[in-house]
């Protein structure tokens, strides 16, 4: 049992409502991306009716970390019993407008190339689940010392590899499908070992599914067709030029 006043309990609410209002004006600002929530994109918000996302699945785990101070082990499960009664709202307006443009972008290109909508669905709901995952984690200082250097390596990565797509993109027949290839399994590698404290074995299988969706080497193919304008390079387009936009607001 935690033996805290009643301060230290008020501190860890006000701490929670204070996120709470961040989210609620950065939802705002990003009303758009909510607002797409028609057959032909990913509804954010339809996370919490996906019977293999449940509530506690968005937070799992969260409850049980081992933090050093008191105060913040309570934050989280503060945050993790609103969260669970505002998952739909939550889950959106932790998505920006730019992050869930590029989302829906790449939702459409992977159902254009597997012709499976239901299936990419349910790999893009996995994917922001894990984004969604960080987030919470890092916000409330879950991450050991050797997580967050984990984390850093994971960012860089990560952005190594979105700007290597748009070379590749910008620069005719320069696309090399095996360094590619490499730089997505360093994300997803890193990823794992970022959250395997966090998560059931059962979500980090999860994580095997959305890389081998993503990695899929006639995918990658696809993404750069030097000939033609394909539906798939335009939505290529417009990741890339969202990611500028993140890059430019120092968000990656």
């Amino acid at each position: 049992d935690l033996r805290m006043g009643r301060r230290e309990f008020m501190e860890a609410v006000v701490s929670t409502q204070s996120t709470g209002s961040l989210v609620r004006r950065s939802c705002a600002d990003s009303g758009k991306v909510a607002s797409q929530d028609t057959s032909d994109t990913v509804s954010l918000g339809s996370l919490s009716s996906d019977p293999d996302i449940s509530e506690d699945d968005a937070l799992e785990d969260t409850s049980e970390l081992v933090l050093d101070k008191q105060k913040h082990s309570l934050t989280i499960r503060v945050q993790k019993k609103i969260f669970s009664k505002t998952f739909n709202k939550t889950l959106i307006c932790m998505i920006d407008e730019d992050t869930g443009v590029i989302l829906n972008a790449l939702y459409q290109i992977v159902k254009e190339h597997s012709g499976h909508s239901d299936k990419t669905k349910k790999t893009i709901k996995y994917l922001i689940k894990f984004l969604v995952k960080i987030g919470v984690l890092f916000k409330n200082n879950a991450f050991n010392d050797a997580e967050m250097m984990l984390f850093t390596k994971l960012k860089n990565k990560y952005k190594t590899t979105v700007l290597t797509v748009i070379s590749f993109h910008e620069v005719q027949y320069t696309y090399d499908q095996k360094l590619l290839s490499k730089y997505i399994s360093s994300v997803f590698d890193l990823l794992r070992q970022l959250l395997r404290r966090h998560m059931s074995p059962k979500n980090v299988e999860r994580i095997e599914l959305v890389q081998t969706a993503l990695s899929d080497s006639s995918l990658l193919d696809s993404l750069f067709d030097y000939e033609q304008d394909t539906p798939i390079t335009q939505h290529v387009l417009v990741i890339c030029d969202r990611v500028r936009s993140l890059i430019d607001n120092d968000k990656i």
